[in-house]
């Protein structure tokens, strides 16, 4: 069995240190796979102690040999900023790379860089090009991005049905925002005829999952709600 291999199987075993000493020897020894495993359970601090640094350097080792999945947590990092100084031209450049392979996470946080110009230039055009191929690529944060920019009209023309189109297959996904954002078109009757037990519900789904504007809104409601039922008492 190879080392990359015996790591696998010891993770799976819940042994994240025997894994690490496995893809440790692994990634020495030049393997991208055991350079991006190795590299995360540093990310994680599972079986290692949590250093971010170290995870970069492996992370990076797997990318300069085209590890896709590596490219992408590159560019996360320096993104964020973590184990390195932020840089969100270099992140860019990392989620190009693996963009460019159709990784849907890459596409859409580097369309999320062209919609706020950070760390290239703002294009509006280019983050809805690089929104739809990831929302292609099934991911939910790009299709909740794309109703946002047809309800607003930011690089596509202003479209509320459109908009709540693109809402609903996020929220079907459960992405709490999307089904605020829903919610709150069904109770103002905007792109949508105007359901007010649906736009509830919607925000009631958002709101079990913590999203605080729906938690907020639905006591704005209830309150609402609360002053009708006593005045109908009078």
């Amino acid at each position: 069995m190879s080392m990359i291999d015996a790591g696998t199987e010891l993770f799976g075993r819940g042994d994240f240190a025997g894994a690490a000493q496995a893809w440790r020897e692994a990634a020495d020894a030049g393997d991208a796979e055991a350079q991006m495993q190795l590299g995360l359970l540093y990310s994680k601090g599972d079986g290692v102690e949590k250093n971010f640094t170290q995870a970069h350097d492996l992370f990076l080792q797997a990318a300069n040999t085209g590890h896709t999945e590596a490219e992408y947590s590159v560019g996360v990092l320096y993104s964020i900023g973590l184990g390195v100084e932020a840089d969100a031209a270099e992140g860019a450049y990392w989620y190009k790379r693996a963009a460019d392979k159709g990784h849907a996470l890459a596409l859409c946080n580097l369309a999320g860089l062209y919609e706020r110009g950070d760390g290239v230039t703002q294009d509006f055009v280019k983050a809805v090009d690089l929104y739809s191929k990831a929302a292609q690529a099934g991911n939910v944060v790009a299709y909740f991005n794309l109703g946002v920019m047809w309800e607003n009209g930011v690089g596509l023309p202003k479209d509320e049905p459109k908009a709540a189109e693109f809402y609903e297959l996020a929220a079907q996904q459960g992405l709490p925002q999307a089904q605020y954002n829903l919610g709150m078109l069904y109770l103002e009757g905007r792109g949508v005829d105007a359901d007010y037990t649906k736009g509830k519900d919607l925000l009631t789904a958002a709101a079990n999952q913590g999203y605080e504007p729906a938690v907020r809104n639905l006591e704005q409601i209830a309150t609402v709600e609360a002053e009708a039922e006593t005045e109908l008492r009078h």
